[in-house]
């Protein structure tokens, strides 16, 4: 029930095989992974830029270092980003995205240039939060003390098609299993007025709910679609391989460059 609206992708554990399979395992081609953002929040906002590992690597990818990074606007605005850490770009100043602007990000190194181009889309705001105790989940609670479900309730516009990311929060964490979840739906399963929809995830007595709703377009729809289909498929190391996940990056990058606008909002549990 918590997870009907929302599309919910998990990367789930590997499986056992009752017989050895030789696998041939050929190493692709290094490509560059660009994992950037620009919302309506007046903000520093980032770019992450690493490289795709090797079959069966371990640890986190490395950041990709030495790049000139940008994003400009439609109004002839121009944003430079630095590097804060390796493969880590933050926009020198903080600017806030503005609705029905364009956004072009481009990335240079190494010798290659890589861009992408995204519309800001209108904000859709909630139009308020509540909670509840969940009596079934209070019987018996996944982590103790955690039983109470915050409430979303929406106006969705039903005159467009819209898509949406939605990013849920506990005490300033953001809840997605360490980089494993993401949730997102079309507004067709919205269907216009939102009365009480409950987050996935429960919180405790004095924790504060958050969540953040992201309006994202039909490219970021499809990102994550095909995200879901190729980590989702059956689980293990004999599913698709992400390299046919779409993109809206050009030459030869993977990932994905967000433009979306963002409304959030916050409940305390005030028992």
């Amino acid at each position: 029930m918590k997870n009907i609206l929302f599309g919910l992708l998990a990367i789930a554990s590997l499986f056992s095989c009752e017989k050895t399979i030789q696998l041939d395992v050929k190493q692709v081609e290094e490509t560059l992974i660009i994992d950037a953002m620009v919302t309506t929040d007046l903000q520093q906002h980032v770019v992450k830029l690493t490289k795709s590992q090797p079959f069966a690597s371990k640890g986190s990818s490395a950041g990709v270092s030495g790049a000139q990074v940008f994003v400009k606007d439609d109004a002839n605005h121009e944003y430079r980003f630095i590097e804060k850490e390796a493969g880590v770009y933050v926009s020198e100043n903080a600017f806030a995205g503005v609705t029905g602007r364009t956004y072009t990000l481009l990335v240079a190194v190494a010798g290659k240039t890589y861009t992408a181009t995204e519309k800001m889309n209108k904000i859709v705001p909630y139009d308020s939060l509540t909670y509840r105790i969940d009596e079934e989940e209070k019987l018996n609670p996944q982590d103790s003390g955690r039983y109470y479900e915050a409430l979303l309730y929406v106006h969705e516009p039903q005159e467009s098609q819209d898509f949406y990311l939605f990013q849920f929060y506990r005490n300033g964490k953001l809840e997605n299993e360490d980089g494993q979840s993401i949730f997102f739906s079309e507004d067709k399963l919205l269907n216009g007025r939102v009365d009480g929809l409950p987050f996935p995830i429960f919180y405790a007595a004095k924790d504060v709910a958050k969540i953040e709703i992201f309006n994202i377009s039909p490219n970021a729809y499809k990102f994550y679609s095909d995200l879901s289909a190729s980590l989702g498929s059956d689980g293990g190391i004999f599913s698709g391989q992400p390299a046919n996940v779409y993109t809206n990056l050009s030459g030869g990058a993977k990932g994905f460059f967000l433009v979306a606008p963002v409304a959030s909002g916050s409940i305390k549990i005030d028992f």
